[in-house]
C-alpha cells in the first residue's frame, strides 16, 4: 500500500482524542445506523453497471445513509422519495463509475506519489504537523474502511480532478458575462404599480344558463373525472410496536459512539449589536450615518445600556430583542461581522464595524468553545431515533411475513386472523389523491393504480406502518354530467369572465397612461391603488407581487415616467410605472470585476464538466454500457 513505508520512518504517537473521519475533499465517512432496516436480510447483489464496474446494493445503501448523515434529513421516508432521492444517489454513482470509465479511456491515471501526498495533506491525521499512521488506520477502522479502499478512493478523486481539468481548462469567462453579472446585482429600479385582480369582479358577473351550459360544453373534457379505486389493506401499525418496542443502554451509546461527530458543536458566539444601515445611501448620507454611529458607539463605551440602544437606534428586526442576535458559528455572518465577534472577548464592545449592509456595533455576550455533546446531553434525542427504527424493522418483518402467507393462497382475512392484524378500507379514490387514514401517500397511491383487480400487492410503507393492499372494486374514467360538477363550473365561470375584465380594464388603463393621463388620477378612476416598490434588482422581490421578474424587462429599459402595457403575474395584471433607475457605479465595477470573474468561472465549469458527464452518459446508455435492475432498485428502496 501506498502508505506502508510511513510507519518504517516515523515514530508515531496516539492522540488521546478521537479525530471523526469528516472529509472537505470528499465525503468517505460510514455512517453507523443501529437497529434500522436498511437492507437487512437482502443478498449483496448487483444493482447496475458501468461497463464492466458494478454498484452493488451495499454501495447504494452505504451511500444513502451517508446522505442523510451529511444532510441531517427528517427520517421520513416518504419525504425522501417525493424528492426521488434514491433515484438521485444512484444517479450519482452511476456518474462516479462514468467519470472513472472515462478517464480512463483517455489514459488519466494517478500516481502513488500523488496519492501519497494527497493523504499526507489532511489534517485528520496529523498531530502537529506530523502524520500519524496509527492515527490514519484507527480512524478509517472505526468508519468501516480499510487503507486499501481509501486510498483507492483518493485515487479516484485525483482521477476525476485531473478529467475535469481537462475537460474545462479552456472555459473562461468574458467581460461581457462579467459586466451582465454586476448589472444585475447592483442595477436597481422602483415602479409604482396598480394590480387589476380578476376575484374583484367575478363576483360581480351575472351569467345565464345557457352561458354556463356553453361552458361546460367548451371544457367538458377538464372535468373529466379518472378512473377510481377501493382497496382494503391489511394494517401493520408500527406506532403500536413502538409502544411497547425498548431500546437498551448499550444500544443508545452504541449509536452515540457511531455517531459522534452529530453531536459535535462547533465554536460559537452569543452577540448583540446595533445596525445603521447604508444600503442605497449617497456618500454624504452615508458619512452621516456613520457620525451618528460613532455617537451611539461613545454611548454605549461609556455605560450606556446596549440593549436599550439597540431598541432605540437599530435598524435590523433584532432591534425588539435589544439587538440579541442568538448564538452563531464561523460562517454564518458576513467576515467583517464574524472577525470581529470572534476576536472579543466576553462583555467586550467593538468599534464599528463596516459591511456591506452599513454599520454595526458589536456586543459579545457569551461565547461557547468547541465541544462534543456528552451522552447524558443527547440520550433523550437518540432513543426516540432508536425506537422508531426498531419499531420499522419489526414492522417491516411483520408485514413481509403476512405478504408471505397471502402468496400461499390465504386470504387478507385469513392472516388477519391468524395475526392479529387489522384490515382497513378506504372508499373509491383517485389517484394521487388524499386516502382517508392514509393521506397523501403517492407511494402507496401508485402501488394501488398499478394492481390488477383483486390482486393483493407487496407490502407499502404508508404512515405509521405498512398496507399490504387489495384491489376491492375498479370505477373507469368517465364524463360527468352538469349536474354532478355544477360548483366547480360556475366558479371556473365567473372566475374566467372575471380575468376577462381584469385583463381588459389592465389595457384601458395603460393606453390613458400612455397617452399622458396622470397615473395616481387614473388609478381612482378605476378603484385600484396606486402602490410604490422599494428599489429592486433584477430577479429581486417587490412586496405584494412577490418575484420582480416579470417587471424586469420593461424597468431595467424604459425611462422614468414610461408606463407598462399590462403584465401578468400570477392570478391579476399589473400596470407599472418607471419612478427612478439606479446605473453602475463603473469605478466600484472595475474595482469588482476581478471577483466577479474568480465567482462566475467556478459555476461556468461545473455546468461545463456536468455537461460533458451527461453527454457521455447518453452515449454509454444508448450502446447499453449502462445497466440499472429495476426490480432490485426497487426492492432496495422500499425496504429502505
Amino acid at each position: 500500500m501506498v502508505l506502508d513505508t510511513m510507519r518504517r520512518k516515523k515514530k508515531l504517537l496516539w492522540g488521546v482524542v478521537s479525530v471523526p473521519l469528516i472529509f472537505g475533499l470528499v465525503a468517505y465517512l460510514v455512517p453507523g445506523m443501529p437497529g434500522g432496516v436498511w437492507g437487512r436480510g437482502m443478498r449483496n447483489s448487483v444493482l447496475a453497471k458501468v461497463n464492466d464496474a458494478e454498484i452493488s446494493t451495499t454501495e447504494f445503501i452505504t451511500s444513502y445513509q451517508r446522505f442523510l448523515r451529511n444532510n441531517q434529513y427528517p427520517y421520513d421516508r416518504q419525504f425522501l422519495k417525493t424528492l426521488q432521492i434514491d433515484r438521485q444517489i444512484l444517479n450519482q454513482l452511476i456518474s462516479k463509475e462514468v467519470i472513472l470509465s472515462e478517464s480512463k479511456r483517455l489514459g488519466i491515471d494517478a500516481t502513488n506519489n500523488e496519492v501519497q501526498q494527497k493523504i499526507l495533506a489532511l489534517p485528520y491525521f496529523q498531530d502537529n504537523g506530523n502524520f500519524l499512521f496509527n492515527r490514519y488506520e484507527s480512524i478509517l477502522r472505526q468508519n468501516g474502511m480499510t487503507v486499501e479502499d481509501f486510498e483507492d478512493s483518493i485515487r479516484e478523486d485525483i482521477m476525476q480532478e485531473k478529467l475535469r481539468n481537462l475537460i474545462t481548462d479552456s472555459v473562461s469567462v468574458i467581460d461581457n458575462e462579467i459586466e451582465e453579472d454586476y448589472r444585475n446585482r447592483n442595477e436597481k429600479a422602483k415602479v409604482g404599480y396598480v394590480a387589476f385582480e380578476p376575484s374583484s369582479y367575478a363576483n360581480s358577473i351575472a351569467f345565464q344558463e345557457s352561458d354556463l351550459k356553453a361552458y361546460f360544453s367548451q371544457n367538458r373534457e377538464a372535468y373529466r373525472i379518472g378512473e377510481q379505486r377501493k382497496v382494503k389493506y391489511l394494517f401493520v401499525d408500527s406506532t403500536a410496536i413502538r409502544n411497547t418496542a425498548q431500546v437498551s443502554d448499550a444500544d443508545l451509546k452504541s449509536y452515540y459512539q457511531q455517531n459522534l461527530s452529530n453531536y459535535q458543536l462547533p465554536e460559537r458566539v452569543r452577540a448583540s449589536h446595533i445596525l445603521l444601515k447604508t444600503e442605497g445611501k449617497t456618500p454624504q448620507e452615508t458619512e452621516q450615518l456613520k457620525a451618528k454611529a460613532s455617537e451611539i458607539l461613545n454611548q454605549a463605551q461609556n455605560g450606556g445600556d446596549f440593549g436599550e440602544l439597540a431598541k432605540k437606534y437599530s435598524e435590523d428586526t433584532s432591534a425588539q430583542n435589544g439587538g440579541d442576535l442568538g448564538f452563531f458559528g464561523r460562517g454564518q455572518m458576513v467576515p467583517e461581522f464574524e472577525k470581529s465577534a470572534f476576536s472579543l472577548g466576553v462583555g467586550a464592545i467593538s468599534d464599528l464595524v463596516t459591511t456591506k449592509y452599513g454599520f454595526h456595533i458589536v456586543k459579545v455576550l457569551e461565547k461557547q468553545a468547541a465541544h462534543t455533546q456528552t451522552f447524558e446531553e443527547v440520550v433523550n434525542l437518540i432513543r426516540p431515533t432508536l425506537l422508531q427504527r426498531r419499531a420499522d424493522q419489526a414492522a417491516q418483518q411483520l408485514a413481509d411475513k403476512a405478504f408471505s402467507l397471502t402468496r400461499n393462497n390465504k386470504t387478507l382475512e385469513q392472516v388477519s386472523t391468524e395475526m392479529k392484524l387489522s384490515i382497513q378500507e378506504t372508499p373509491l379514490v383517485l389517484q394521487g389523491a388524499a386516502i382517508p387514514a392514509i393521506g397523501n401517500s403517492q407511494e402507496f397511491s401508485s402501488k394501488i393504480f398499478g394492481m390488477k383487480a383483486k390482486e393483493i400487492g407487496s407490502p407499502v410503507r404508508i404512515p405509521n406502518g405498512f398496507a399490504i393492499p387489495q384491489i376491492v372494486e375498479v370505477k373507469p374514467p368517465y364524463l360527468p354530467e352538469l349536474s354532478e360538477v355544477r360548483p366547480k363550473v360556475e366558479e371556473a365561470l365567473k372566475s374566467s369572465k372575471g380575468l376577462d375584465v381584469a385583463k381588459s380594464k389592465a389595457a384601458e388603463f395603460a393606453e390613458k397612461a400612455k397617452t399622458g393621463a396622470n397615473f395616481e388620477n387614473l388609478a381612482k378612476n378605476y378603484h385600484v391603488t396606486v402602490r410604490t416598490s422599494d428599489e429592486f434588482t433584477r430577479n429581486g422581490n417587490i412586496a405584494d407581487l412577490g418575484a420582480s421578474s416579470p417587471l424586469d424587462g420593461f424597468a431595467f429599459s424604459a425611462k422614468s415616467g414610461d408606463v407598462s402595457s399590462p403584465i401578468e403575474i400570477g392570478q391579476k395584471f399589473v400596470v407599472a410605472q418607471l419612478k427612478e433607475k439606479k446605473g453602475i457605479n463603473r469605478e466600484e465595477f472595475e474595482k469588482s470585476k476581478s471577483a466577479i470573474r474568480e465567482s462566475l468561472l467556478v459555476p461556468k465549469r461545473d455546468k461545463v464538466f456536468q455537461a460533458y458527464v451527461d453527454s457521455v452518459k447518453d452515449k454509454m446508455t444508448r450502446v447499453g454500457k449502462i445497466h440499472i435492475d429495476e426490480v432490485t432498485f426497487a426492492e432496495v428502496t422500499r425496504r429502505i
